[in-house]
């Protein structure tokens, strides 16, 4: 047995290059025009953008690890749910294990465009702490399941459903400790920056703009109402035309940051 090129292109970003380090395997992993949009910020350009930002982070983490807990496989993209974890070199080796969702188009078997929400909130607080936050289990086999291709009903119940995301009892959410999405913002509406399914499965990266709802004990009370953006992303599962789980990731450090600025502005 073989692995998919879909999965060899996952397990490539995952394992090859960012656990093992080597930049080298960017040739192989990612498309030349390689982008990323994460917390707002979009690196365009595999070896001119992207790759001298996590290149830092590797030499912060010299001995950073990615575990992968959930993989999705589809003709049209590929998604994982991860935790990275190590000791930073500029935190007296002070440990921490942040967790987040990605979900990759792809060009011609490489990643092409990727879009991330990582929890650096928990990140900071580890760090800062050095009370590191345990690390799940690893999923038993995820680059081993079929590829499946594009499903309209799954479609259709994940784009109906996304409005009620922050208040689901459906959510599974990718974070530990601080606020929970709910109680950061008041959603007004949301931009769905990316969307594919495969089979009875989803990841989706979309942007909630509202108002601030209160969640951050050292953001002053008188911003409850400001305008916000939180960025998520998330892979979600659908059976027999519901919603049945959704893992969600978010920027909760963007949202803490924008606060910040107007705090300081006021």
């Amino acid at each position: 047995m073989t692995l998919s090129v879909e999965a060899r292109a996952l397990r490539g970003f995952a394992v090859d290059f960012l656990t093992s380090h080597d930049t080298s395997a960017v040739e192989w992993v990612m498309d030349p025009a390689y982008r990323l949009s994460i917390g707002g910020h979009v690196f365009a350009g595999r070896d001119d953008g992207y790759l001298p930002a996590t290149a830092a982070q590797l030499d912060q983490f010299p001995g950073l690890t990615v575990t992968v807990h959930d993989a999705i496989l589809g003709s049209e993209g590929v998604a994982m749910r991860f935790t990275e974890h190590g000791a930073s070199i500029r935190d007296g080796g002070r440990v921490a294990a942040w967790r987040g969702i990605t979900l990759f188009r792809l060009a011609d078997g490489r990643l092409s465009h990727g879009w991330a929400e990582e929890d650096y909130l928990a990140r900071k607080r580890q760090l800062k702490s050095g009370l590191p936050d345990a690390v799940s289990a690893p999923g038993l086999a995820p680059w081993d399941q079929a590829v499946l291709g594009p499903d309209g009903v799954t479609e259709a119940v994940v784009r109906g459903w996304l409005p009620e995301i922050l208040h689901s009892p459906l959510i599974d959410p990718v974070l530990i400790g601080g606020p929970g999405f709910a109680s950061l913002i008041e959603a007004g509406g949301q931009t769905v920056s990316h969307l594919f399914t495969a089979g009875a499965r989803a990841a989706v990266h979309v942007e909630y703009r509202g108002g601030y709802a209160g969640g951050f004990e050292d953001i002053d009370t008188s911003l409850v109402g400001t305008p916000v953006v939180l960025r998520l992303a998330a892979m979600i599962d659908v059976a027999d035309g519901a919603i049945i789980r959704a893992q969600v990731s978010g920027d909760r450090l963007g949202l803490h940051r924008q606060l910040l600025a107007v705090q300081r502005g006021a």
